[in-house]
C-alpha cells in the first residue's frame, strides 16, 4: 500500500472516531482522545492536500513522507485502541452527574490572589520586546524580526529575565486554567478573558511566535468547557458563549495564518505568494522531519533508547537525537524546523515498538483524566488541565519533555499547598 492510502485510511480512522466521541455524552470534554483526533485529523488532511497539490502554492512528492505516512496510520490505529480501552475500564458505574464543581467563591478567591501572574508575563514579555529592538535596530521585516529574536543570546539582567520568563509563562497557563474553569460556571467575560490571554501571551509575542494564539486559548476553553458540563449553566448564558467561543477559535485560527504571512513578507517573491492554508502546513513540518529521521536511521541501525529520547532529555539528553541534530547542524532551516513526537518514539522504541508504546500513553492520558475528573482538589484540577490538553502539540514537538516544566511545578505546588492558599476562604476543602 502506498504512502497516500495510508493517509486516506487514517483520516476515516479519525473521522470515524471523532464522531463518535461526539456522540457520546460522557466525552463532551476536551479530554486527551478529543484533542488527538482533532489535531490529528488536521495534521493528516494538511499532508493531503501537500500530496495532491489541493489549496496550497506547492505539491510536495510522496518521498517527503514515505515512511512516515504508514507510522502515522498505525499510530492513529494504536491510539484508538488505547483511547476505547480507558473508556471501557472506566465506564462502569459511572453517571452523568458525579463531578462536584468547586465552588466559585474560592475560584475567585484564587484569582484575585495571583493576578499578578498575568501582570508579570506582560512585564517580562515587554523587557524581552525592548531589549530584541534595541539590540537588533533597524527592522526590515517580521520575519527577520523573528530569526533574530530566537537566536540572539541575551546578557546581564535580561538574561536573567529570560530565565524567569519560562516559569512565569507555566504560571501563566495555569491562571488561564483557572480563569476557564470561573468562566464555565458564571459566563465568559470577553474584557476579561482578552486582557488576560493578551497579558500571559506577551512573552510569546516578544519573541514573534504565533503558537500563543492557539495555546492561550486552549487552556480557557479546555476548563470552561469541563465547568460548564458539570455546572448547571443557564441555557441562555451557554448559548451566548456558544458564539462567543465560536468566534473565539475562528479569530485564533485566522491569527495563526496571518501573522505567519506577515512573518514570511521579506521580499522573497515566493514566500509571498504563500497563502492562508499554507500557513497551516507547519503541522505537518513535524511529519517530514520524521521521515527523515527514519529515512537516515532505517530500524535495526541504531540502539533503542527505551524512553530517554522521550521523558528524559530533559535531564541526561537523547545520544540519538544529538546524533541527528549534529547530522543537520549546517542546515539552519533544518535546525528551526519542528520535529513532532514521532522522531523520540521511534528512537526509543523502534517503528512498530514507537506505534505500540504510542497506544499505550493515549490509554493512560485518557484514563488518568476521565478518573481525576472525580478529585475534588485545586491542584489535581491543574494537573488535569495539563494532562487534557497536552496532546496538542503531538504533530509538532515531544510533549512529554515540553510539558515536563509544568509537571514540575505541580509537584511543587502540590508540595507547598497549604502554605500558598493558606489565605484563601474555604480553601481547606480543596487541598
Amino acid at each position: 500500500m502506498n504512502t497516500i492510502l495510508y493517509l486516506y485510511w487514517a483520516v476515516a480512522i479519525l473521522l470515524v472516531y471523532l464522531f463518535f466521541l461526539l456522540l457520546q455524552k460522557r466525552y463532551r470534554l476536551i479530554l486527551p482522545s478529543v484533542i488527538h483526533t482533532s489535531i490529528w485529523l488536521a495534521t493528516v488532511v494538511l499532508i493531503i492536500f501537500q500530496l495532491n497539490g489541493y489549496f496550497i502554492t506547492e505539491q510536495l512528492i510522496e518521498e517527503r513522507f514515505q515512511y512516515v505516512g504508514k507510522f502515522i496510520c498505525f499510530m492513529m490505529i494504536s491510539s484508538v485502541m488505547g483511547f476505547i480501552l480507558a473508556h471501557v475500564l472506566t465506564s462502569k458505574g459511572e453517571t452523568y452527574n458525579e463531578v462536584d464543581i468547586i465552588e466559585i467563591a474560592t475560584i475567585d478567591a484564587i484569582l484575585h490572589k495571583f493576578r499578578w501572574i498575568p501582570v508579570v508575563c506582560g512585564v517580562i514579555g515587554i523587557v524581552l520586546l525592548l531589549f530584541i529592538v534595541s539590540t537588533m535596530g533597524n527592522i526590515s521585516s517580521f520575519g527577520e524580526y523573528r530569526s533574530f529574536a530566537i537566536n540572539v543570546e541575551p546578557t546581564g539582567v535580561v538574561a536573567i529575565v529570560q530565565r524567569l520568563s519560562g516559569h512565569i509563562s507555566v504560571l501563566g497557563a495555569f491562571y488561564l486554567l483557572l480563569l476557564g474553569y470561573k468562566f464555565g460556571i458564571t459566563g465568559i467575560h470577553i474584557p476579561l478573558l482578552v486582557k488576560n490571554v493578551i497579558l500571559c501571551s506577551t512573552i510569546n509575542m516578544a519573541i514573534g511566535g504565533r503558537v500563543w494564539v492557539v495555546m492561550s486559548v486552549l487552556p480557557v476553553l479546555t476548563m470552561y468547557i469541563f465547568s460548564r458540563h458539570y455546572s448547571g449553566l443557564e441555557t441562555k448564558i451557554k448559548k451566548r458563549d456558544n458564539i462567543r467561543i465560536l468566534l473565539m477559535l475562528v479569530i485564533s485560527v485566522s491569527l495563526f495564518s496571518i501573522i505567519g504571512i506577515l512573518r514570511n513578507e521579506s521580499g522573497n517573491s515566493v514566500s509571498n505568494e504563500q497563502n492562508f492554508i499554507d500557513k497551516f502546513l507547519y503541522l505537518t513540518d513535524g511529519s517530514r522531519m520524521t521521515n527523515m529521521v527514519i529515512s537516515m536511521y532505517p530500524p535495526g541501525t541504531y540502539n533503542l533508547e527505551y524512553g530517554r529520547s522521550e521523558f528524559l532529555s530533559n535531564f541526561i539528553g537523547s545520544p540519538m537525537m544529538d546524533r541527528f541534530n549534529r547530522a543537520i547542524s549546517d542546515n539552519v532551516g533544518l535546525m528551526v524546523t519542528v520535529k513532532s513526537v514521532m522522531p523520540n518514539l521511534y528512537f526509543d522504541y523502534g517503528f512498530k515498538g514507537g506505534i505500540i508504546m504510542w497506544g499505550v500513553f493515549c490509554f493512560i492520558l485518557e484514563f488518568l483524566c476521565i478518573r481525576l475528573k472525580y478529585t475534588h482538589n485545586i491542584v489535581i484540577l491543574l494537573f488535569w488541565g495539563i494532562l487534557a490538553q497536552i496532546m496538542f502539540q503531538a504533530p509538532i514537538a515531544n510533549i512529554f519533555s515540553l510539558n515536563t516544566p509544568r509537571i514540575e511545578w505541580i509537584i511543587l505546588i502540590y508540595l507547598f499547598r497549604k502554605q500558598i492558599f493558606s489565605s484563601i476562604p474555604g480553601i481547606n476543602n480543596y487541598i
